[in-house]
């Protein structure tokens, strides 16, 4: 609790303290007219709460050489100071209700902006709240920090990345022995690339193919004739066994048998050659059947010749070095991947197969009747044939591997040099990644992403935290605003409030029912034709909205019964049943909070708040300048003398005239004005000029209707108005005098009037 307020040097206070005698107690009320310097005290005590040197540093005084400003608030918690331009702590337990909280908090100026958005979240949440928010702001920051670094990180390593390629597989990349072979051929391609026409001629590899001997190449060698006797056979053998002849006797016979011509020996020319029947045997054996049997021999010899004879062998090596210098001009543009295999011994494999089939054919040839098994001969011809087919198949299979290679390495290889390049340097990127160099920024850049994912995460839970706080406060804002919007007899009401975390900074946001409709707050200027806060809330409704808002506050703070409440002009506009209620209000304060500080122009308010906390220690000063330099002090002030001045005598001669019939009523109805036009200026100055009249007062209420703050008294003091004006005014110079005024109907009008100004006796 405070005891004594020293200020030096800040505005009006110049050389400011309370007395030593008494101290501030409780309840403190300081009284002060305009200009006294009411609102710069407040001023200073909202910098206290906050640690705002800025406030009372711009406060300062001027006119007085410069002196440095200074403060004192003396406190049962300990001195809280202000001097050479700082405060000696920041939290000191104050809550301030005034023009500044509803100008951040509620509206300034009749609009709403973003900042009292902002502001009234700050309200909201209380001081867990506060605290969250000022872990979010510093997260905040700390989290552009860490985006930043971790943006100057990314582009320090922007030029190592190779395309095609995530940074997070780039990252996990690891050493490759493939990446050599890889490079090769991106290379390659490239050379592709700038050589396009080349590649172009070229051609694909040729698969080389092996003929096998004939199909019936072993049934000829056991073919004969059939219908050749057995002793034709034998004597046609003795035949040829008596004259020598070898196995080309068979051959020789039946060519000349073909050129026997008359019965005359195609060799010697003798006639008669048929005498010992021999031609005739010659003419059975070697007949038409015998000349296509000797016909299927001769083709299966020369088939064999056509597949494994020389020619053969050649056209196959002349194949195989061909595909060798294609496969040699492929390998410059495109890795293969596979090799020829040497096929200098298919030429030996083959030739030997075409040898010892040869063979057989020359011995059937010899004798076409003989019937040749030739088991053995026959497996070597296949033993060599297998082994030209088995070296011929991974020969081929390597053609085809070759082939696949070279046809897939165009179709997907790079249409310009450009891409090209690119893919060879993205794959060089790609091998370095475990250099020193690249290794270093990349590692800069997963300590920096860790560092602001963590920020972020911070951020984020803050965030949950802040908003889970907020909304549970703005259930209870909603419920208390309510209720003291209703206490006050207020003809609105706010909806549930919503709160939001757009960008950084939180927001609260509500809406307004008025007779059961919804009317948007409007933030910013909005138009006319709009119902919105601006024009469907009188001032008094406003003020009224941000009290009740600033009561809703300290119903929600925990540490209320350790703090000093400080409430500035509370009654600014307020008719009568608000300004009732508002000391009830402060009555209550006074039983739940350290200590009530209430500083007002009006000293009928603060007498009314003296006499209703009964029981609470109270102490009052008043404000005022001292000297001729209009520099303000406080005073120590007895609030009844301070009320007994013109005004409190002329209500007093009312109230002795209705109560006890004392007085005259000639005078008291000219006190009655008087009385009324000096409260309504007082209470509603916002409302009414300094110098309106009673008739003029009674004028702006009608014109401005039931938004008014005063319209509930209007038929009242219509009536007063009425009653009094033609005693207030001259005589009419065209009709009679004025009658005198009957003492019993002004009784009844000052009854009301004394019930409107709130001094009527209950």
């Amino acid at each position: 609790m405070l005891n004594k307020i020293v200020i030096r040097n800040v505005g009006l206070l110049k050389a400011f303290d309370t007395p030593n005698a008494p101290k501030l107690n409780q309840l403190t009320l300081f009284y002060g007219r305009n200009g006294r310097g009411k609102s710069t005290l407040t001023s200073v005590l909202r910098a206290a709460r906050d640690g705002a040197a800025a406030t009372v540093l711009g406060r300062q005084s001027l006119g007085n050489s410069g002196a440095a400003p200074k403060v004192t608030l003396v406190s049962t918690q300990g001195n809280i100071l202000f001097e050479r331009g700082a405060w000696n702590t920041k939290g000191a337990p104050l809550e301030v209700f005034d023009t500044t909280f509803i100008a951040d908090n509620v509206f300034a100026g009749e609009l709403i902006d973003l900042s009292h958005d902002r502001g009234l979240f700050s309200v909201i949440i209380g001081a867990e709240g506060v605290r969250l928010a000022s872990h979010l702001e510093k997260f905040n920051v700390l989290a552009k920090t860490c985006t930043t670094a971790l943006r100057e990180a990314e582009i320090a390593f922007a030029d190592d990345m190779p395309t095609g390629m995530s940074k997070e597989e780039f990252f996990a990349h690891a050493p490759n022995s493939d990446d050599e072979k890889l490079l090769q051929r991106a290379e390659l391609a490239l050379k592709a690339v700038q050589q396009a026409d080349k590649i172009a001629a070229l051609q694909a590899l040729e698969i080389l193919t092996l003929l096998d001997i004939p199909d019936n190449f072993s049934a000829v060698l056991l073919s004969t004739i059939a219908d050749i006797s057995t002793s034709a056979r034998e004597r046609l053998r003795e035949h040829f066994k008596r004259f020598g002849f070898d196995g080309k006797g068979e051959a020789w016979i039946s060519y000349g048998v073909e050129h026997i011509h008359e019965d005359a020996c195609p060799l010697c020319g003798r006639d008669h050659v048929d005498a010992e029947g021999m031609v005739t045997l010659y003419g059975q054996i070697f007949s038409e059947t015998y000349k296509a049997h000797l016909a299927t021999i001769t083709k299966a010899a020369f088939e064999l010749e056509e597949r494994l004879g020389e020619g053969a062998r050649t056209e196959l090596a002349r194949k195989a070095s061909t595909n060798a210098e294609r496969a040699t001009k492929w390998a410059q543009y495109v890795a293969l991947g596979s090799k020829l295999p040497d096929v200098s011994a298919l030429g030996k494999y083959i030739a030997d197969a075409h040898r010892d089939a040869k063979a057989l054919t020359d011995r059937k040839r010899s004798s076409p009747l003989h019937v040749i098994g030739a088991v053995d001969e026959l497996a070597l011809v296949g033993k060599s044939l297998a082994s030209a087919r088995e070296l011929l198949e991974r020969y081929n299979t390597a053609v085809r591997a070759i082939n696949e290679a070279t046809t897939k390495a165009i179709a997907t290889a790079p249409t310009t040099v450009d891409a090209a390049t690119l893919d060879r340097d993205s794959l060089k990127k790609r091998m370095a990644r475990h250099d020193p160099g690249v290794r270093g920024r990349v590692d800069a850049y997963l300590r920096a992403k860790r560092r602001n994912e963590r920020a972020r995460k911070i951020r984020t839970m803050i965030q949950k935290d802040l908003k889970k706080a907020n909304d549970s406060a703005a259930e209870h804002y909603h419920q208390r605003v309510n209720y003291y919007l209703g206490r006050f007899s207020a003809r609105f009401s706010i909806s549930k409030i919503t709160n939001s975390m757009h960008g950084n900074a939180g927001q609260a946001d509500y809406g307004l029912f008025i007779k059961g409709e919804a009317v948007a707050r409007g933030r910013g200027r909005q138009a006319e034709a709009l119902p919105t806060f601006r024009n469907t809330l009188s001032a008094g409704d406003k003020t009224t909205l941000a009290l009740a808002f600033f009561l809703a506050k300290v119903d929600h703070d925990p540490g209320l019964s350790c703090k000093t409440l400080v409430i500035d002009d509370p009654l600014s506009s307020h008719d009568s049943q608000r300004r009732r209620e508002t000391v009830s209000a402060i009555r209550d304060l006074c039983a739940r909070c350290r200590q009530v500080i209430v500083l007002s122009h009006d000293e009928f308010l603060l007498r009314e708040v003296e006499r209703r906390c009964v029981g609470i220690p109270c102490v009052a000063f008043q404000i005022e300048f001292t000297g001729g330099d209009e520099w303000s002090s406080a005073s120590a002030v007895d609030l009844d003398q301070l009320c007994r001045a013109e005004h409190v005598r002329l209500v007093d001669e009312i109230g002795a005239f209705v109560n006890e019939n004392r007085g005259s009523a000639d005078h008291v109805v000219h006190h009655l004005r008087r009385v009324l036009e000096t409260h309504y200026r007082r209470s509603y100055a916002a409302y009414f000029p300094h110098d309106r009249n009673l008739g003029q007062i009674v004028n702006d209420i009608a014109t401005a209707g039931p938004s008014h703050p005063c319209h509930r008294d209007l038929g009242r003091l219509d009536n007063c108005n009425n009653a009094t004006c033609d005693m207030h005014h001259g005589d009419d110079a065209i009709v009679v005098t004025k009658q005198g005024i009957d003492p019993d109907s002004l009784r009844v009008i000052a009854s009301d009037a004394l019930e409107l100004i709130g001094a009527k006796r209950r």
